[in-house]
């Protein structure tokens, strides 16, 4: 009895060190997000004489090709990534939430919604990315719906899955049994259940969302180079790895670190919020 607690004090304190740690990671990066621009700018200044210049005093990353500081667009584009991020995680939980939901309670609607949805989900989420992004053209805003698209279907399946198993409860039928509408006894008992699932989701979806912009920025299709993100900064960076690595190191460490901590943080969010999970690691 004495080291079954005792390994549960330590997964405990493990699980409080790994939530910690990830708060902390998204944390700085917010503060990036929010205070950088506004007191650094997005150095858009172009400066030849300063091209190419390796991580020192001056420039704490060094400069680009254009002799643009890397410290100052890496800090200043996590404001675009988490737009993204942060962005696509609200649409992409609104509208799959709402399929889902649907879908899920209501069977006329399930038999024909889903079969969309089988149909996105058969085309590769970063080629329908891609195609969107080129069609609708570059813009922050054309990168979260194209972005979205393809994460919508997922989101749906899995509101889908939660709905199936919690119409099922005797809440829901005694709901049903006083008279109460379908849209109240969705709003009211069914969705205010069914919101753990789609808040461990959307710490998923964010960090795929931000790898998306990356990958988007760097086959340029994504957002115009004139408004840092990690993904433009690498792009710009590529042709010059050779001589000038740092121009990719930077940003995409800083991109590696935020992508690791909201997983880690969705990871840690599940086990918290589930029960079932948090009994099954502790035994």
């Amino acid at each position: 009895m004495g080291a079954t607690m005792i390994v549960r004090r330590r997964r405990l304190s493990a699980s409080s060190l790994a939530l910690g740690f990830n708060l902390a990671v998204v944390g700085v990066v917010l503060g990036c997000a929010l205070l950088a621009p506004p007191l650094l700018g997005y150095s858009s200044d172009l400066n030849m004489a300063e091209a190419l210049q390796p991580p020192g005093a001056a420039h704490w990353f060094g400069t680009d090709n254009l002799g643009r500081d890397i410290f100052v667009r890496t800090v200043s584009g996590a404001r675009t990534s988490l737009l993204v991020g942060l962005g696509v995680s609200a649409l992409t939980l609104t509208a799959g939430g709402a399929i889902g939901l649907l879908a899920g309670y209501v069977r006329t609607v399930d038999s024909v919604t889903m079969r969309i949805m089988d149909g996105f989900m058969a085309i590769p989420g970063v080629l329908l990315a891609i195609a969107l992004a080129s069609l609708l053209g570059s813009g922050l805003v054309t990168v979260m719906i194209a972005i979205s698209v393809p994460e919508i279907p997922r989101t749906a399946r899995l509101m889908r899955s939660v709905v199936l198993s919690l119409r099922e409860m005797p809440y829901v039928d005694a709901a049903v049994s006083i008279g109460s509408s379908t849209p109240r006894v969705l709003f009211r008992h069914i969705l205010p259940n069914a919101t753990e699932a789609l808040v461990v989701q959307a710490t998923f979806i964010c960090a795929s969302a931000i790898l998306a912009e990356a990958v988007l920025s760097f086959l340029g299709v994504g957002i115009s180079p004139d408004l840092p993100s990690w993904g433009n900064v690498i792009a710009g960076g590529r042709q010059f790895f050779r001589v000038a690595p740092w121009i990719i190191a930077f940003p995409g460490l800083f991109l590696s670190l935020l992508v690791l901590a909201v997983n880690l943080l969705g990871d840690v969010l599940r086990e918290r919020i589930d029960p079932r999970l948090a009994a099954r690691r502790a035994s």
